[in-house]
């Protein structure tokens, strides 16, 4: 691979936004996976994304009230 190659895939992975990389770590979904398989992969991800927002905000409290 050419250095100029990788520059640009660096650029490519520097343009994305917080959630586009979050999600391409957690549940990265290939360009061979199936419609339903990539649905699902986005359903977990939405569910990946309420979760953790459930737990921060419970936590957020929690530290509120012992302080």
């Amino acid at each position: 691979m050419s250095e100029y190659t990788m520059n640009n895939e660096e650029e490519k992975e520097d343009k994305k936004s917080f959630i586009q990389r979050l999600r391409d770590s957690v549940i990265p979904i290939k360009p061979e996976d199936s419609a339903p398989v990539k649905v699902m992969k986005q359903i977990g991800f939405a569910a990946f994304l309420a979760v953790a927002g459930v737990v921060t905000a419970l936590l957020a409290i929690a530290i509120s009230f012992a302080l």
